[in-house]
Order: C-alpha cells, then sequence, then structure tokens
C-alpha cells in the first residue's frame, strides 16, 4: 500500500533545469525541455512513492514550476518552445491541463509556445496515456511522445495520433554508433516520423561519433548535455545561406533569449558534426 511521505516537503525539494533541444541546422535551441528533479532524486521514482492524490499535486507543482522558470528566465523571449512534462500516470488530464492553462495565463505565455511531453516509455498505461493526449488534441495543445523506443505502446500510441514530436529513448541513442541493431531500429523510426510529417529529437547524445551517426541518418534535431550551449560550448555554426544569431551563453540567472527557431537543411547536420 502507498504511503505519502510529507508531499509538501517534497515539493519545496522540487527543481527544475531546462536543456535545450538544438537544431542542427543552426546550433540555436528550437526548444527548451523542463527537466524536474525532488531532492535531487529523478521525478517519477519520487512521485511513485505517492498516493494519487498527492502524486497529482506534485504534478501540478511541476507544470506550475516548469512555465514559470521559463518565464523568469527569458527562455520564451524568442521563438523557442517549451515542452512541459505531464504525467498520465494518474488518469486526470482535465485537472493537470486545467491547471497548465492557469499557469501560462498567470506567467503570459501563449499555449501556441507549449508543448506538452507525454511519456510513451512501455512501463505506462496505454489508457491513461491516450487519455492525455487525448484532452490535449481536443483542446489544441501539441504533444511530443518522450521515451520513445518502438515498444507495443509507442506505436500504438502512434497509430492514434500525431504528435508535433517524437522523442527517442535515450537507450537508443546512447553509443548508437557501436550498436548496428539500435541503427536499424532508429532508421525505421526516422522513415516512419518523415511519412507522418513529424520532428523526431534525438535524446541523450553524448559522443561525436554518435552525434555524425544520427546526422547522416536524416535526424535533424538533438538534446543532450554534450551538445548544449549551456554547457559553456556553443555549437558552431552549419553553414547555410541565412544567418541567424549565435546561441548566447548564459551570464548570470536569466538565460539567453531572442533565440530563432532555424528549418533544418539536408547538408547542414553533416556540416555541424563535423566541425565538432
Amino acid at each position: 500500500m502507498q504511503t505519502e511521505p510529507a508531499p509538501a516537503a517534497l515539493q519545496s525539494g522540487l527543481a527544475i533545469a531546462f536543456q535545450p533541444m538544438i537544431a542542427a541546422a543552426s546550433g540555436q535551441p528550437f526548444a527548451w525541455a523542463a527537466i524536474a528533479t525532488v531532492h535531487g532524486r529523478d521525478f517519477a521514482q519520487a512521485a511513485a512513492a505517492l498516493v494519487p492524490a498527492a502524486r497529482l499535486r506534485l504534478e501540478m507543482a511541476r507544470i506550475g514550476a516548469a512555465i514559470a522558470g521559463a518565464a523568469d528566465a527569458g527562455l520564451l523571449d524568442g521563438e523557442a518552445l517549451l515542452a512541459v512534462p505531464v504525467g498520465a500516470a494518474d488518469g486526470a488530464p482535465d485537472a493537470l491541463l486545467a491547471h497548465l492553462f492557469r499557469a501560462a495565463i498567470e506567467h503570459r505565455v501563449p499555449l501556441d509556445r507549449i508543448v506538452v511531453e507525454i511519456d510513451a516509455d512501455e512501463r505506462g498505461e496505454l489508457a491513461r496515456v491516450a487519455a492525455l493526449a487525448q484532452a490535449c488534441v481536443d483542446r489544441g495543445i501539441a504533444i511530443a511522445f518522450d521515451s520513445f523506443a518502438v515498444g507495443p505502446l509507442a506505436v500504438r500510441l502512434l497509430g492514434r495520433f500525431t504528435p508535433r514530436f517524437v522523442k527517442l529513448d535515450a537507450g537508443l541513442v546512447r553509443t548508437i554508433a557501436d550498436s548496428s541493431s539500435r541503427r536499424v531500429i532508429v532508421e525505421g523510426v526516422v522513415r516512419l516520423a518523415r511519412n507522418m510529417d513529424v520532428i523526431l529529437i534525438a535524446n541523450g547524445v553524448a559522443r561525436r561519433e554518435d552525434l555524425v551517426l544520427l546526422c547522416t541518418m536524416g535526424i535533424r534535431h538533438m538534446q543532450g548535455d554534450w551538445i548544449a550551449p549551456a554547457r559553456g560550448r556553443p555549437l558552431p555554426r552549419a553553414h547555410i545561406a541565412r544567418r541567424e544569431p549565435r546561441a548566447a551563453m548564459p551570464q548570470h540567472r536569466r538565460l539567453a533569449a531572442h533565440q530563432r527557431i532555424a528549418m533544418p537543411r539536408p547538408t547542414a547536420p553533416v556540416a555541424l558534426a563535423q566541425a565538432l
């Protein structure tokens, strides 16, 4: 039986970090992913120990903190999107999305700048995940399927919904240059995403050789600490005709703003990877 380990204390330990998702054609963030921890622990692990009512409150706290943090940091002053994770474990999409709407209005964040990240991990329940996705679609909110690993749940979700983004599970992406079997799997997802006109994001890029391979496979959008300008090593500019401002490293607490979204060109990711 689940117990409720002081949800107020858990909420006080909630921390949000923002990881950029990079468009390879420009080296610019086209979106920011809100990543939550609770007292330094993974959010999902902390939430799993709670009873449903307390878990719902913690989920709402995560949504509110993500939107408030991005607005306060100036991440949305330009054109970049904000990817907000929303859990489906408790089957309460209406309450969670109503809270998201209120937080967006309070912090003056347009709803078309928010993408709801839905976990497509195979440990989830299809009915609950699908209910959350449907609630987002009904309200006109863009969705992204996170932790996509071509399992039955993920494939069924794609059969019912067309998300704006699909984020490859980091387990598929890390060290992919060393695994021919994972390369075949990812190539299949690339074809599927292309046919559905869905933007595919490689999450968890950690090595140069993996980035090179992913670029040659046709993946134009990346997420990972190793390629993030926030680590102090801005990505080299790709050689494209349209000039875009370089993403700046954050100077103090306020992160770089006025980012521009760049549409990728086929040769640019290769040039980017070769420059690293």
